[in-house]
């Protein structure tokens, strides 16, 4: 039987899902300093959460586990037989978080002009883009969790572990493939990152994505324009990208 990530994952996942109470980090001297709602400290906190978990599946199934050098390079965590394995699996960690139980959410899933176009190929990621077979994100939301300033600023001590306030409750977490959750529009305003589809998180789950395949996700991304006065001449979503491969003959997605 083929190795399925997502099953695997989500069974191991599932053994979590109520420990989610890291509050904060302790020094020797044994004080607490809480963890505060600062996002990118508690993105961090959750890619703390996954990294045991991608460890394990890789002991379990005999993979050798990889993480970047630097801050900036894709994937938070590569799965692989071995150097010159052709079929790695790429893992991003993505969090977000929403203000009430019902909001919608969404990520950004990464650059779109570096690895993944041709020439570029080993452009700010571990291996090169080829050498990939699957790319999964672990996305995690959580709701906020307003907490009075004075008490984000002091520190406790071991027997106070329980007054130390939690700036995060309801956490959820989903596993998916990447071209499965993006949407046909950039993310973060003007950056080039692909943008995620905004929805509750069973669309998440379900793969609500805007591509029918990863080819042609592959395709739209490898030739979607930087900025909004070059994609107004060629294609903007993914609608406009279907007449454009019929105005152009590009019947190939590849």
């Amino acid at each position: 039987m083929s190795f399925n990530f997502k099953r695997v994952c989500q069974d191991a996942l599932a053994l979590q899902t109520t420990k989610y109470t890291v509050c904060g980090a302790i020094s020797f001297e044994g004080v607490v300093y809480p963890l505060g709602s600062d996002t990118k400290v508690l993105s961090s906190v959750f890619e703390l959460f996954t990294r045991p978990i991608v460890a394990s599946i890789a002991n379990d199934y005999g993979f050798e586990l990889v993480e970047p050098l630097a801050q900036n390079h894709y994937p938070d965590f590569t799965l692989m037989k071995g150097r010159d394995d052709r079929k790695k699996i790429a893992i991003d960690v993505k969090t977000t978080y929403i203000d009430n139980p019902g909001d919608t959410f969404s990520y950004t899933l990464g650059g779109y002009t570096s690895f993944m176009r041709p020439g570029n190929e080993s452009k700010n990621i571990v291996f090169p883009f080829g050498d990939y077979s699957e790319h999964w994100v672990i996305g995690y939301v959580y709701e906020r969790v307003a907490a009075k300033k004075s008490g984000t600023q002091k520190t406790y001590s071991i027997r106070e572990l329980d007054d130390v306030p939690l700036p995060y409750k309801n956490v959820r977490v989903f596993v998916q493939e990447k071209w499965k959750i993006a949407s046909d529009h950039a993310g973060s305003g003007n950056t080039t990152n692909i943008g995620s589809i905004t929805a509750h998180i069973d669309g998440f789950q379900q793969g609500l994505g805007r591509f029918s395949s990863e080819s042609e996700f592959l395709h739209y991304w490898r030739n979607y324009c930087r900025t909004d006065a070059e994609r107004t001449g060629k294609f903007r979503n993914i609608a406009e990208y279907k007449e454009w491969l019929k105005s152009n003959g590009k019947l190939s997605k590849g």
